[in-house]
């Protein structure tokens, strides 16, 4: 799941019980809207209602199908008009239209689920609501097909020709969106339970709440344009969000499903479940032909389809509807297969034909969690509408069309003026949703309910925002072998203090070296869009002798963090740092700039002799012992292609890409300027990438490299990452049985390769633990490892070999799992006893 929709989960869920606490509010009622027609033998026309459609003019009957036992309406109903097959189906919405040439005295409904009925519609109504009932199995689990399976021709032919109907296939398009997210709820207690209406308890208060008003209501217009093969620019025109302002929400729409079913993967929510759609997927799901819809000159193939029995793999289950107009995709409803329990999402998308290609008109998402608190029979309910219009294919759109932001805001984003959103809305507000808008919008003003947003979305990154100041829950109490336990303090100003200007500053005290750490700096923005920053750092701190970094997103749990707890070797170093970074080529690239000057002080006898020219073999009191002066010159570099930006009005938010991201620093030490002591090039990079293999699950490979050329002491060398305890946390991109500051080199490469296989290989109704296969690999060399006096390490000239597995998910909570990884160590420099060389860890993973 993704941060952003983690944001609204947990804001959304605190807040339910301050509104209903209450008890206030008007009473409302839902004011239904109506379908329009679309010829479906052209396949083209406004989004609305599907329709037979051969004649212009005639006998005509519309209405609405709903779920008999819900109420809620469903989208892609097959109709048949009298005994013939000529008919529809129903929109996304559950509204149909249908014209016939002779009256219309019977309607067959069919439904993947439901039962089929015969209706017989009154000539007297003008609108008519059809009620279906559920089966009690929605799919059917054992079926006899004939010996070659007559849905699989028609998904082949739906997957030779999804390049030609793939939105993000075309040269261009643009499109117009509105988009409606309702937040809401249901209180149905148990048919055991006592009745207590009447009385003034929670579920009552909640229950009375709800009947006037949802807890949540947004909307926002947006405008996209594509260019393939990766220009791409969402801008979000107007938003309006009941209680607050914050941007955040506004992309929340877009970022809910994927806005293509002929992806190989299909998003919803975060995760990623496998296309029934991508080559292959007859040997992976079972299809059904349920049904066939005849119209003037096509047919509409009802396929459903499910994981395939034995196959156990992150998959949908649903419905297809097949136009045999190019074999495209009319219709979809698509639920993951393995949800059950207190959780379900459901996603639709529905197509119509643009100037010979099918094109999205409509997605919806709908999910329910179920007894989500101690209050039996409260379901909390989503729904999320985007209605497409203003659809344009092939545009004539050039390169400054686009903005090297994936999605931005405009100007004057907020729009409260009713006439603007009446151009956009397919039905008019509702009583029960004006009144959300209205209780909400004066709870948001009393509540500062931005103020508490912006509070739970600086957790994520690691800080805690107090006035104009966030301060670092990363700083207040640190450890490390070196410095022991370390309370302290950091803190950097917000936006609240001022969007050009930042100011930070920390202090520490390490109880085990007995020393006070501090330092302080600032920056300027000096371009907005480019993030080009001016900035100024000065510390006094202990720093990993040999250690690495690069450019990275604050986060609390970040690999980096975690190894700080393993630290042993650490030098005291003083610098002064000048530095300028800015993102380039469509934000694709950070580049850091820096000068710095470095005072360096070793605590231990480690001192390094360029020329080994110490009297008697051995260095005494005259000599500058263990210090070193650096001035350094260096360009940081991160190449991302294809990672998306978002620009809101306060801030810019990126999107994890679906490629390698790569990292390149390179320094230069100078001798002789600013009282620089050594002359070297210290190069060393990083590439990471993770990628899916259908079927088989999930890989993770970082490769780093460094190369030293010059003279200067261990500090500027490389330290091995090793991690190695017994019995610790896992960390990634570390070797969990390399001892800490066993390896050194001048040069080396190193290999972290995970495979995850996610839940292929068991799954469970409430257990499913996930096998992870790993092996790092290190090789590396040291070319005056005798110039390093008074120390001991060694060198990977052999390579450095371990592997292990980890079994994940053993205990979970839903946000996060725990598990076991156990690692071994082998070859040149595996330990004569088995027992030095595993190390047994805890490992975790969080949905953020």
């Amino acid at each position: 799941m993704r941060q952003s929709h983690i944001f609204l989960f947990i804001f959304l869920s605190g807040m339910c019980g301050h509104m209903f606490a209450s008890g206030q509010g008007v009473p409302g009622a839902n004011v239904s809207g109506h379908g329009v027609v679309l010829n479906l033998a052209s396949g083209q026309g406004v989004p609305g209602a599907n329709v037979s459609g051969d004649l212009a003019s005639g006998h005509v009957v519309s209405g609405r199908v709903v779920d008999a036992g819900s109420n809620e309406p469903l989208a892609f109903v097959h109709l048949l008009i009298n005994d013939t097959r000529m008919g529809g189906l129903t929109d996304i919405d559950g509204f149909f239209h249908l014209t016939h040439h002779e009256p219309i005295r019977m309607l067959q409904l069919s439904y993947v689920g439901f039962e089929t009925k015969q209706y017989f519609p009154d000539p007297e109504k003008g609108h008519h609501v059809i009620a279906l009932r559920r089966k009690p199995v929605e799919l059917r689990e054992v079926t006899v097909l004939p010996e070659e399976n007559p849905a699989h021709r028609i998904i082949e032919l739906a997957i030779q020709n999804r390049d030609l109907h793939h939105p993000e296939r075309m040269g261009s398009f643009s499109y117009h969106s509105y988009n409606k997210f309702i937040f809401t709820g249901e209180v149905d207690p148990p048919s055991d339970s006592p009745d207590l209406s009447g009385t003034d308890t929670v579920a009552n208060r909640l229950s009375q709440y709800l009947e006037q008003r949802h807890f949540f209501l947004m909307e926002t217009v947006t405008e996209r344009k594509f260019r393939y093969p990766d220009r791409s620019n969402e801008t979000v025109l107007a938003s309006r969000i009941s209680g607050m302002q914050h941007p955040l929400f506004a992309i929340f729409m877009s970022q809910m499903q994927s806005f293509s079913f002929y992806d190989d993967y299909i998003e919803i929510f975060g995760d990623r479940y496998l296309s029934p759609l991508m080559p292959g997927s007859t040997r992976r799901y079972f299809f059904l032909l349920e049904d066939t819809t005849y119209t003037a000159t096509d047919t509409v193939f009802v396929i459903s389809y499910r994981p395939s029995r034995g196959r156990n793999f992150e998959g949908l289950k649903g419905v297809l509807y097949i136009h045999s107009g190019q074999w495209a995709l009319q219709s979809v409803i698509a639920e993951p297969a393995s949800a059950g329990g207190d959780a379900r999402i459901r996603i639709q998308q529905n197509y119509e034909r643009f100037e010979g290609r099918w094109f999205p008109v409509q997605l919806n998402t709908d999910f329910e969690l179920v007894n989500v608190s101690d209050l039996q029979g409260l379901k909390i309910l989503g729904t999320g509408r985007s209605y497409l219009q203003d659809i344009q294919i092939e545009p004539p759109l050039v390169r400054r069309d686009f903005s090297s932001f994936h999605v931005e805001f405009s100007p004057e984003t907020i729009v409260e003026d009713d006439a603007f959103w009446d151009d956009y809305r397919r039905d008019s507000l509702s009583v029960r949703e004006l009144n959300t808008y209205h209780y909400l919008d004066s709870v948001g003003r009393e509540l500062d309910l931005d103020k508490r947003i912006e509070r739970i979305e600086t957790l994520f990154g690691g800080y805690w925002r107090w006035g104009f100041v966030d301060v670092d829950l990363g700083s207040l109490l640190r450890y490390n072998r070196h410095e022991g336990f370390r309370p302290g303090i950091g803190f950097q100003t917000n936006q609240s203090f001022s969007r050009r200007f930042r100011i930070w500053a920390m202090t520490g005290y390490g109880f085990g070296d007995n020393t006070w750490k501090y330092g302080s700096g600032a920056s300027v923005l000096l371009d907005r869009l480019s993030d080009l920053r001016l900035g100024y750092d000065y510390q006094y701190d202990v720093i990993e002798r040999g250690g690495s970094g690069f450019i990275s997103s604050p986060n609390l749990l970040s690999a980096s963090n975690i190894r700080y707890f393993f630290l042993e070797t650490m030098d005291m170093s003083e610098t002064h740092t000048l530095w300028l970074q800015s993102r380039v080529f469509r934000n694709y690239l950070t580049v850091r700039l820096f000068a710095n000057i470095e005072e360096v002080s070793y605590p231990d006898d480690y001192y390094y002799d360029p020329d080994l020219d110490f009297p008697d073999g051995a260095p005494g009191q005259e000599w500058p012992w263990g210090q070193a002066r650096f001035f350094e010159l260096g360009a940081w570099f991160r190449f991302a292609y294809g990672e998306r930006f978002i620009l809101t009005p306060r801030q810019i938010m990126p999107l994890q890409g679906s490629f390698p991201v790569l990292h390149l620093n390179i320094a230069r030490g100078m001798d002789a300027i600013m009282d620089g002591e050594y002359g070297y090039w210290r190069l060393e990079m990083k590439a990471n990438h993770r990628f899916e293999i259908p079927m088989l699950g999930r890989q993770d490979w970082t490769i780093r490299a460094g190369y030293f050329s010059g003279e200067a002491p261990w500090s500027k060398r490389f330290t091995a990452p090793g991690v190695y305890r017994r019995f610790s946390v896992s960390t990634p991109g570390a070797f969990s049985t390399m001892r800490v500051d066993e390896f050194v080199s001048d040069r080396y490469v190193a290999l972290f390769w995970h495979h995850h296989f996610e839940n292929l290989l068991y799954r469970g109704r409430s257990f499913n633990p996930q096998l992870v296969l790993l092996t790092n690999i290190g090789f590396g060399q040291m070319h005056d490892r005798e110039r390093h006096l008074n120390t001991t390490f060694n060198t990977m000239d052999q390579g450095f070999f371990e592997s292990g597995i980890a079994i994940l998910n053993l205990i979970g909570s839903g946000f996060t799992s725990l598990g076991l990884e156990f690692s071994v160590r082998y070859g040149p420099y595996a330990y004569p006893r088995f027992k030095d060389n595993f190390s047994l860890l805890l490992g975790y993973s969080m949905m953020f």
